[in-house]
């Protein structure tokens, strides 16, 4: 894995994850809230995924799926509460690949709520790990 892949994932997955913060502001009322948060939420997961994968590689280990990647991090202690992130893995999953009932978009905006936060401490573990791999690019 070359440094200059990594720090693009890295400045990449920096934006998605202020965008899906973002989303949270916006107030609940409005019309598409929850169907944009939840795109917001499925692409965050996407990077995030390819960008450990992106980071064990560049240390060495070679993950070959999304759930290995996650499991790999969460071996070298990058990650933490497995469950955790095998479920928005999971969430990613489902919300992506089946239409959403109206009355399940509330549902997972909520769980969204409540995973940002570990979102946002892994990309800032990442960013402060590879600060120097970002800076050379």
């Amino acid at each position: 894995m070359s440094a200059r892949k990594l720090a693009d994932s890295l400045k990449n997955l920096d934006k998605v994850v202020a965008n899906l913060e973002r989303a949270l502001t916006i107030p609940r009322d409005r019309e598409l809230v929850f169907e944009g948060t939840v795109q917001r939420f499925e692409t965050t997961i996407e990077l995030m995924w390819k960008t450990l994968k992106r980071a064990l590689e560049y240390e060495g280990l070679h993950p070959k799926s999304p759930r290995e990647s996650l499991k790999e991090a969460f071996q070298v202690g990058w990650l933490h509460d497995e469950r955790l992130w095998l479920d928005m893995l999971e969430q990613r999953n489902s919300t992506s690949h089946v239409y959403l009932a109206e009355e399940l978009l509330e549902e997972n905006y909520n769980d969204i709520v409540k995973v940002t936060p570990t979102l946002r401490a892994t990309l800032d573990f990442l960013m402060a790990r590879y600060r120097d791999v970002i800076e050379g690019t």
